[in-house]
């Protein structure tokens, strides 16, 4: 009987470092939050023009469930979701979202396009387009070669870089172990 009972202690300790690891590696996989532009901001001076925005995505890999904040000056500036043909030709017929800051969460996967729509802030550079869940990660845009929306609004950044790293399957590696602790911690339990 002492036995059985050091052994289900054993399961059960087990069993918790196994649900802490798991909790662990879970808390790893969570949306990021990206502040657009940096220190920068959401301006339409900031140095580079155009592939100010485009270098910033290019270094990021926005997954669905992300965020954008876009701080900027209200009065001064806003920012739009745009479809892809608006974003190529800055065209400021759309409504802004609302005052700064403006947190914006990445709900699909595809390209999302975003610009200022005061004067000619966007024609300025101020404007991104942002991939979101693609292997590619954010993407070059091109004036006039912007990729198509997913049919849903989505934030876009401007990339002009070269291609962003690929993104990282460590989201589904944290995930598969865990699942891969949890069934053994199940086979340890119905084994005592």
């Amino acid at each position: 009987m002492a036995g059985a009972r050091a052994r289900t202690n054993s399961a059960a300790r087990v069993l918790a470092m196994m649900v802490v690891r798991l909790w662990m590696m879970l808390r790893s996989v969570e949306a990021a939050t990206y502040i657009v532009g940096d220190a920068t901001g959401w301006t339409n001076t900031a140095n580079g023009g155009a592939s100010f925005y485009s270098s910033w995505a290019s270094s990021k890999t926005f997954e669905v469930g992300d965020i954008l904040v876009f701080n900027f000056i209200s009065g001064q500036h806003d920012v739009a979701v745009v479809s892809e043909s608006d974003f190529s030709s800055c065209s400021t017929s759309v409504n802004p979202l609302a005052t700064p800051p403006v947190n914006y969460t990445l709900s699909a996967n595809g390209t999302v396009y975003f610009i200022c729509t005061h004067d000619s802030h966007c024609s300025q550079g101020q404007k991104l387009s942002v991939t979101v869940g693609t292997a590619s990660g954010p993407t070059a845009s091109p004036p006039g070669t912007t990729p198509s929306p997913p049919g849903t609004t989505t934030p876009p950044s401007t990339t002009t870089s070269p291609p962003p790293p690929p993104n990282s399957s460590t989201g589904s590696m944290y995930v598969s172990g865990g699942v891969m602790f949890i069934s053994m911690a199940v086979c340890l339990l119905t084994m005592w």
